[in-house]
């Protein structure tokens, strides 16, 4: 499977959970949910670095993405499995610059595992929120053409890294400044 399409499999997730808070208490089922949903993500980008390595994971990631779609009937990933074999057979042409793309890749796993561990308290709800607020717009600079969504519009790395520092604040930008440079 094209590497875009993972990319673009993140895109598409992280985007409708950043927006998806509810109040500031974590609703029964959601931490859960989240947390879950999070493995898949980090399982994406494990398997961006072993597609990279020659080794296909594209039916994996279908097969999880379909036993997560069938435990919380996630609207936003239904769009892709419909169109797994479309997008089994689809190739991409973009060229990322392989420095940047290790570099941002990094950064995703960071900001990850952070929001992991802040699921695990009662009061980290604002703080996985605003890390997925940060992460957001990290996948949208790793692929070209958007073929999940035609209205799509490819942003630069360095652009990308900028949307995500201006959702920090100052202790964050200390946190993660080897990544925004």
């Amino acid at each position: 499977m094209d590497i875009s399409l993972y990319y673009q499999i993140l895109d598409i997730g992280i985007v409708y959970e950043k927006g998806g808070q509810r109040g500031k208490r974590w609703r029964i089922g959601e931490r859960k949910r989240l947390k879950e949903e999070m493995i898949f993500w980090r399982k994406i980008i494990e398997d961006i670095s072993q597609e990279k390595e020659g080794s296909s994971s594209g039916e994996g990631v279908f097969d999880s993405l379909e036993n997560l779609c069938k435990k919380y009937k996630f609207p936003n990933y239904e769009r892709i499995l419909e169109k797994k074999e479309e997008l089994m057979d689809y190739t991409d042409i973009f060229q990322r610059d392989e420095q940047e793309e290790n570099k941002l890749r990094s950064f995703m796993e960071v900001l990850l595992s952070d929001a992991e561990k802040n699921l695990d308290g009662r009061e980290g709800k604002d703080a996985v929120y605003r890390l997925l607020s940060i992460l957001h717009n990290l996948p949208k600079a790793m692929h070209g053409k958007n073929i999940l969504n035609p209205n799509f519009s490819p942003i630069s790395y360095q652009d990308a890294l900028r949307y995500a520092e201006g959702y920090m604040d100052g202790k964050m930008k200390k946190v993660y400044e080897r990544y925004l440079v």
